[in-house]
């Protein structure tokens, strides 16, 4: 005899609901992404930031690089060479130009063809993407001087000239990043030894880097 109710749920007990499943699924959903989405907004400030300061590293560097480099062609060719900045608006850019008459690296003789250049211009906001030459007003100097706007300290010809004996204008070049990190590239003319310096503000004062 066949039992006609075979198959059927026993009275009393529901089979499972598929909706019901799907919502829970569904919100399990969003809670994930969430999740995702918080941990995502913690760490990309923190990535942002870690990028910017290896940026402002490489750009410190890179300038402290270009330093050595001047000194070393003024001593191998016997004549002053040098890295002349230029401020074109906002933005500044340097070259590297050599003495081409024995008195010295000079802006007039650059105009004249008398000194010449022996590189492009190097225009560091471009070549390190969120980075530029450029200082803080309210911050004092590395040796304490009173805070300037100026970024670039080689006296009033903004030259870093090195003689052919090695010796250079001593001074300080300082580089800045879209979110404020301050370096600075300071080289001292006797000994030319070239430091890289980031400034601190919860110390106040500048760090070797």
């Amino acid at each position: 005899m066949r039992d006609c109710g075979r198959g059927r749920p026993p009275r009393g007990r529901r089979t499972p609901d598929a909706s019901g499943d799907t919502g829970v699924a569904f919100v399990d959903l969003i809670i994930a992404l969430t999740l995702v989405l918080t941990i995502g907004g913690l760490v990309m400030p923190a990535t942002a930031e870690v990028i910017e300061a290896s940026r402002a590293r490489q750009a410190a560097g890179f300038m402290a690089s270009q330093f050595r480099l001047a000194r070393l062609r003024a001593v191998a060719s016997t004549r002053s060479v040098g890295l002349v900045f230029d401020q074109i608006g906002a933005t500044w850019t340097f070259r590297i130009c050599t003495d081409g008459n024995a008195n010295g690296l000079r802006r007039s003789e650059l105009g004249s063809g008398q000194d010449a250049c022996t590189s492009e211009v190097v225009d560091v906001a471009a070549r390190f993407p969120g980075m530029a030459i450029g200082v803080d007003p309210r911050l004092p100097g590395p040796a304490g001087e009173p805070g300037s706007g100026d970024p670039v300290r080689f006296g009033t010809s903004d030259i870093l000239s090195f003689s052919a004996t090695g010796t250079c204008t001593a001074g300080t070049l300082f580089l800045r990043s879209a979110r404020g990190t301050q370096y600075a590239v300071r080289i001292s003319n006797v000994t030319t030894r070239t430091r890289v310096l980031r400034y601190e503000a919860g110390l106040r004062a500048w760090v070797p880097v």
